[in-house]
Protein backbone atom coordinates (compact mmCIF):
# COMPACT_ATOMS: atom_id res chain seq x y z
CA UNK A 1 0.00 0.00 0.00
CA UNK A 2 1.30 3.44 -0.94
CA UNK A 3 0.77 6.97 0.37
CA UNK A 4 -1.35 8.82 -2.20
CA UNK A 5 -0.87 12.54 -1.45
CA UNK A 6 1.53 15.10 -0.05
CA UNK A 7 5.21 14.99 0.78
CA UNK A 8 5.35 11.19 1.26
CA UNK A 9 3.42 10.41 -1.92
CA UNK A 10 4.35 7.01 -3.41
CA UNK A 11 6.08 5.72 -0.25
CA UNK A 12 5.08 2.13 0.51
CA UNK A 13 3.75 1.10 3.92
CA UNK A 14 4.05 -2.17 5.81
CA UNK A 15 0.55 -3.63 6.31
CA UNK A 16 -0.09 -6.40 8.87
CA UNK A 17 -1.89 -9.54 7.71
CA UNK A 18 -5.60 -9.94 8.48
CA UNK A 19 -6.48 -6.24 8.59
CA UNK A 20 -8.55 -4.29 6.08
CA UNK A 21 -6.69 -1.10 5.23
CA UNK A 22 -8.60 1.79 3.68
CA UNK A 23 -8.26 1.33 -0.05
CA UNK A 24 -6.58 3.80 -2.42
CA UNK A 25 -9.81 5.23 -3.87
CA UNK A 26 -11.37 5.66 -0.43
CA UNK A 27 -8.29 7.36 1.07
CA UNK A 28 -7.97 9.64 -1.94
CA UNK A 29 -11.63 10.66 -1.67
CA UNK A 30 -11.28 11.22 2.08
CA UNK A 31 -8.25 13.49 1.81
CA UNK A 32 -9.78 15.32 -1.15
CA UNK A 33 -12.83 16.03 1.05
CA UNK A 34 -10.69 17.23 3.95
CA UNK A 35 -8.47 19.35 1.72
CA UNK A 36 -6.48 21.94 3.66
CA UNK A 37 -8.44 21.29 6.88
CA UNK A 38 -5.66 18.87 7.81
CA UNK A 39 -2.87 21.50 7.82
CA UNK A 40 -1.29 21.98 11.22
CA UNK A 41 -3.87 19.81 12.98
CA UNK A 42 -3.62 17.41 15.90
CA UNK A 43 -5.00 14.05 14.74
CA UNK A 44 -6.17 10.86 16.45
CA UNK A 45 -6.15 7.67 14.36
CA UNK A 46 -8.30 5.08 16.15
CA UNK A 47 -8.17 1.44 14.99
CA UNK A 48 -4.93 2.43 13.24
CA UNK A 49 -3.97 -0.91 11.65
CA UNK A 50 -0.96 0.03 9.51
CA UNK A 51 -1.25 3.72 10.43
CA UNK A 52 -2.12 4.60 6.81
CA UNK A 53 -4.72 7.28 7.65
CA UNK A 54 -2.53 9.01 10.20
CA UNK A 55 0.53 8.84 7.98
CA UNK A 56 -1.49 10.18 5.05
CA UNK A 57 -2.52 13.05 7.36
CA UNK A 58 1.16 13.72 8.14
CA UNK A 59 1.89 13.69 4.43
CA UNK A 60 -0.84 16.32 3.92
CA UNK A 61 0.46 18.65 6.65
CA UNK A 62 -0.87 17.50 10.05
CA UNK A 63 1.49 18.42 12.90
CA UNK A 64 0.94 15.64 15.44
CA UNK A 65 -0.70 12.20 15.29
CA UNK A 66 -1.79 9.74 17.95
CA UNK A 67 -2.08 6.15 16.68
CA UNK A 68 -4.25 3.74 18.70
CA UNK A 69 -4.59 0.01 18.15
CA UNK A 70 -4.90 -2.94 20.50
CA UNK A 71 -3.00 -5.43 18.32
CA UNK A 72 0.75 -5.67 18.86
CA UNK A 73 1.31 -6.64 15.21
CA UNK A 74 -0.38 -3.39 14.14
CA UNK A 75 1.64 -1.31 16.59
CA UNK A 76 4.83 -2.89 15.23
CA UNK A 77 3.80 -2.07 11.63
CA UNK A 78 3.04 1.54 12.63
CA UNK A 79 6.45 1.83 14.33
CA UNK A 80 8.19 0.47 11.20
CA UNK A 81 6.28 2.85 8.91
CA UNK A 82 6.88 5.91 11.09
CA UNK A 83 10.54 5.06 11.59
CA UNK A 84 11.08 4.66 7.84
CA UNK A 85 9.51 8.09 7.21
CA UNK A 86 11.33 9.65 10.21
CA UNK A 87 8.01 10.61 11.83
CA UNK A 88 8.46 8.97 15.24
CA UNK A 89 9.32 12.30 16.98
CA UNK A 90 5.93 13.75 15.92
CA UNK A 91 3.91 10.66 16.78
CA UNK A 92 2.40 8.96 19.79
CA UNK A 93 1.71 5.24 19.54
CA UNK A 94 -0.78 3.76 21.99
CA UNK A 95 -1.27 0.00 22.44
CA UNK A 96 -4.78 0.02 23.88
CA UNK A 97 -8.43 -0.68 23.19
CA UNK A 98 -9.88 2.35 21.35
CA UNK A 99 -12.71 2.89 23.84
CA UNK A 100 -10.36 2.81 26.82
CA UNK A 101 -8.01 5.18 24.98
CA UNK A 102 -10.86 7.68 24.40
CA UNK A 103 -11.67 7.68 28.12
CA UNK A 104 -8.00 8.06 29.04
CA UNK A 105 -7.57 11.02 26.65
CA UNK A 106 -10.66 12.62 28.21
CA UNK A 107 -9.31 12.17 31.74
CA UNK A 108 -6.02 13.83 30.68
CA UNK A 109 -7.87 16.71 28.99
CA UNK A 110 -6.57 15.82 25.50
CA UNK A 111 -8.39 17.32 22.49
CA UNK A 112 -8.01 16.47 18.81
CA UNK A 113 -8.81 18.52 15.72
CA UNK A 114 -9.50 15.46 13.56
CA UNK A 115 -10.38 11.96 14.70
CA UNK A 116 -10.24 9.06 12.24
CA UNK A 117 -12.36 6.01 13.04
CA UNK A 118 -11.72 3.02 10.76
CA UNK A 119 -12.83 -0.06 12.71
CA UNK A 120 -13.60 -3.54 11.39
CA UNK A 121 -16.88 -3.40 9.47
CA UNK A 122 -20.16 -4.89 10.76
CA UNK A 123 -19.17 -5.06 14.42
CA UNK A 124 -20.85 -1.87 15.63
CA UNK A 125 -17.52 -0.31 16.61
CA UNK A 126 -18.02 2.80 14.48
CA UNK A 127 -21.30 3.64 16.23
CA UNK A 128 -19.86 2.76 19.63
CA UNK A 129 -16.83 5.00 18.94
CA UNK A 130 -19.08 7.96 18.09
CA UNK A 131 -21.17 7.40 21.21
CA UNK A 132 -18.04 7.14 23.37
CA UNK A 133 -16.55 10.34 21.90
CA UNK A 134 -19.89 12.08 22.43
CA UNK A 135 -19.84 11.03 26.10
CA UNK A 136 -16.11 11.67 26.61
CA UNK A 137 -15.61 14.83 24.56
CA UNK A 138 -12.10 14.77 23.11
CA UNK A 139 -12.93 16.76 19.95
CA UNK A 140 -11.59 20.31 19.63
CA UNK A 141 -13.83 23.29 18.89
CA UNK A 142 -14.94 23.00 15.23
CA UNK A 143 -13.10 19.66 14.97
CA UNK A 144 -13.97 16.79 12.65
CA UNK A 145 -14.64 13.10 13.14
CA UNK A 146 -14.16 10.93 10.06
CA UNK A 147 -15.71 7.47 10.04
CA UNK A 148 -15.00 4.82 7.41
CA UNK A 149 -17.67 2.13 7.32
CA UNK A 150 -19.52 -0.27 5.09
CA UNK A 151 -22.09 1.63 3.04
CA UNK A 152 -24.92 -0.47 4.54
CA UNK A 153 -24.12 0.52 8.12
CA UNK A 154 -26.53 3.01 9.65
CA UNK A 155 -25.29 5.96 11.73
CA UNK A 156 -27.08 8.77 13.55
CA UNK A 157 -26.92 12.21 11.95
CA UNK A 158 -26.77 14.18 15.19
CA UNK A 159 -25.11 13.71 18.54
CA UNK A 160 -24.99 16.03 21.52
CA UNK A 161 -21.53 17.40 20.60
CA UNK A 162 -21.32 16.98 16.81
CA UNK A 163 -23.42 16.50 13.69
CA UNK A 164 -23.06 14.82 10.31
CA UNK A 165 -21.82 17.12 7.54
CA UNK A 166 -21.10 14.69 4.73
CA UNK A 167 -21.86 11.08 3.90
CA UNK A 168 -20.52 9.72 0.63
CA UNK A 169 -20.54 6.13 -0.60
CA UNK A 170 -17.61 4.69 -2.54
CA UNK A 171 -18.24 1.15 -3.73
CA UNK A 172 -18.90 -0.98 -0.64
CA UNK A 173 -17.57 1.72 1.72
CA UNK A 174 -18.81 5.04 3.05
CA UNK A 175 -17.10 8.14 4.39
CA UNK A 176 -18.94 10.03 7.12
CA UNK A 177 -17.62 13.38 8.30
CA UNK A 178 -19.00 14.87 11.51
CA UNK A 179 -18.26 18.37 12.79
CA UNK A 180 -18.21 19.64 16.36
CA UNK A 181 -21.18 21.86 17.19
CA UNK A 182 -20.23 25.51 17.47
Amino acid sequence: MKIIKGRFKHYSLVVPKNIRPAYFRLRKALFDLLGEEILGKRVLDLFSGSGALGIEAFSCGAKEIYFVDFKKVCIRAIEINLSYLKLLPFSHIVLKDAFKAIKDFYIRGEKFDIIFIDPPYYKGMGKKSLQTIDEYDILSFCGYIVVLANFKEDFANNYKNFKLLIRKNYGQSAILIYRKNE
